[in-house]
């Protein structure tokens, strides 16, 4: 009994040591801790420093966010943020891994902080896009839906999307056209959403607003969306639906100048040749 009472009055004094010398009950210090966020905030600095070409400086924030999480393995931004750059460079499995544990970290700290709650949502998208491109379209339409549903989500527009995404991958054309419908009233100017849309309208034999959708999606005064191959074929394939071939052959000139090496070039260049004067 001495020996425990001993062990235990020693075991208490560390600990009371440790609190005051800042240091958490995870065995990561206060200093650590503030250099770790510090690291995360300069990997999101790197990533603002751009080239004309409009490439960033990804290594260096690679690294930032590697470091942050040596220092902190509980820093949900830094394995949020390191999760997502992956994902984007195609190194699924890592990057699944990431953001996984982040997701874990989030639920745990939302528990006590709401603050938590709108990060969470946002990996669970990000979790989300990385399940669609590895063919696991059931648990990606799930955490979606989690995402969508966040009220204090501050994009739940692209959620919303992605559902609907996830739901023309499952051909299930009239529900994904609900939830691409609540996408774009959200954020009307949200183009994948609207090629998205236009799509759901195509399987659904309604040509007429599938058009009227995919003219939204290929908005030139919105930047970047009139680079959709994607929403060019959709619009190509209503065109030849609604026997307007002189101008589905010109949306197709235009996805296959856009990159005629893409999945989506070459079946722009297939379909141009169906359709060919």
């Amino acid at each position: 009994m001495r020996l425990t009472r001993s062990i235990s009055g020693t075991t208490l004094g560390l600990l009371f040591a440790l609190g005051v010398a800042g240091w958490s009950c995870t065995g990561v210090s206060e200093e650590a801790r503030a250099r770790s966020a510090a690291d995360v905030d300069h990997g999101l600095g790197y990533l603002q420093e751009c080239d004309a070409q409009g490439r960033c400086n990804v290594a260096a924030a690679i690294i930032a966010w590697e470091r942050a999480i040596r220092l902190d393995p509980e820093n949900a931004d830094a394995h949020r943020y390191l999760g997502a750059q992956l994902l984007v460079q195609g190194s699924y499995e890592r990057a699944e891994s990431l953001l996984r544990r982040a997701i874990t970290l989030y639920e745990s700290g939302a528990r006590e902080d709401e603050r938590q709650r709108a990060p969470l949502a946002e990996t669970r998208n990000t979790l989300g896009v990385l399940l669609m491109n590895t063919a696991r379209t059931d648990e990606a339409l799930g955490l979606f839906r989690q995402a969508a549903e966040e009220i204090t989500y501050s994009t739940p527009h692209l959620a919303w999307g992605n559902v609907g995404w996830a739901l023309l991958r499952k051909n299930r054309y009239d529900d994904a056209r609900q939830a691409l419908e609540r996408s774009v009233n959200i954020q009307p100017r949200f183009c994948v959403g609207w090629s998205r849309l236009g799509e759901a309208w195509y399987h659904l034999n309604d040509f007429g607003h599938a058009l009227e959708a995919l003219d939204h999606a290929l908005d030139a005064s919105q930047p970047g969306c009139d680079r959709n191959q994607s929403a060019w074929l959709e619009r190509a394939r209503v065109r030849i639906q609604l026997h307007q071939a002189d101008r589905a052959r010109d949306d197709l000139q235009h996805c296959i100048a856009l990159d005629a090496t893409s999945a989506e070039g070459r079946e722009c260049a297939d379909l141009g040749r169906s359709v060919a004067p």
